[in-house]
């Protein structure tokens, strides 16, 4: 379930890449993952009996850039944790936002703090927005550490939780308004789906697999375009009648997501390898 190959003597070997960034951008990773896919992917991509690929925008990637023929490569888009499609109880909603002392309304983000995520274009569109609408809510960070945080209670502000279960990353979904997801690319974009399941009017950046993941159903913004994310978290955020709209929207293409559906075509495409 990575890129790269594990050993083996007689196995048909499959490995699956959700994205290419860290071979096109490795100055913009660490660890590991500079240290040794960028140099390693492309060798073991060609060796593979099989690649596979939660988009549509990896795949062209993995044929374009790594010279692999595309009948090698096949495309099972990921599903969604049921619990994002059922709504929490609004005693759980408030007990998570008294903890975490944050109020309704908020802009909510969900993941790393990785470079590709651009989580300064989104801190530094948020600022600008605050200064058009004082009175805004704060933009919650789940999943940067503290040091992302910034400004007082009572006032526009940045909070960063760390890393919360999920069952409290559905009770801030329930009492947010919208989940911005501005990365420079994304090989799926998880949190896309899983707000739409659960509700939740998103904002996300336009291209990569984004576009192709979101459909009709989210409000786009160019990611390196400051102006432009502030636009769209401004309309999402100042008419009910378009958060309204995406929210249903976002419910019924979230229904295109299903881990059932991801696994039969994962074992189709195991046993076409197999049968090769």
């Amino acid at each position: 379930p990575h890129a790269l190959l594990t050993p083996t003597r007689r196995a048909r070997q499959i490995i699956s890449i959700h994205d290419l960034f860290f071979f096109k951008h490795p100055e913009m990773t660490g660890g590991e993952i500079r240290r040794d896919y960028a140099d390693l992917v492309g060798h073991h991509a060609r060796r593979a009996g099989g690649i596979i690929c939660p988009s549509e925008h990896t795949a062209r990637d993995v044929e374009r850039l790594l010279n692999v023929p595309r009948e090698r490569i096949a495309v099972t888009p990921y599903g969604v944790d049921e619990a994002f499609r059922h709504a929490p109880s609004e005693a759980e909603v408030s007990g998570v936002l008294d903890r975490l002392k944050i109020r309704r309304g908020a802009i909510l983000y969900v993941g790393s703090d990785e470079k590709r995520k651009n989580l300064d274009g989104l801190i530094a569109a948020y600022q600008a927005l605050a200064a058009r609408l004082p009175d805004i809510a704060p933009l919650v960070l789940v999943g940067p550490h503290a040091g992302h945080s910034s400004g007082r209670p009572g006032g526009p502000r940045v909070v960063a939780t760390g890393y919360l279960p999920n069952h409290e990353i559905r009770c801030l979904m329930s009492a947010s308004a919208c989940l911005a997801l501005v990365s420079l690319e994304e090989g799926f974009g998880f949190t896309v789906i899983e707000a739409m399941a659960a509700g939740l009017p998103v904002v996300c950046s336009r291209g990569s697999s984004l576009s192709e993941i979101a459909g009709t159903a989210a409000e786009f913004a160019d990611a390196r375009d400051q102006q432009a994310i502030v636009v769209a978290l401004e309309k999402v955020l100042t008419s009910p009648e378009r958060a309204r709209e995406l929210r249903t929207l976002g419910l019924e293409r979230s229904k295109l997501f299903d881990w059932n559906r991801t696994a039969e075509m994962t074992l189709a495409f195991y046993r076409k390898v197999l049968g090769s």
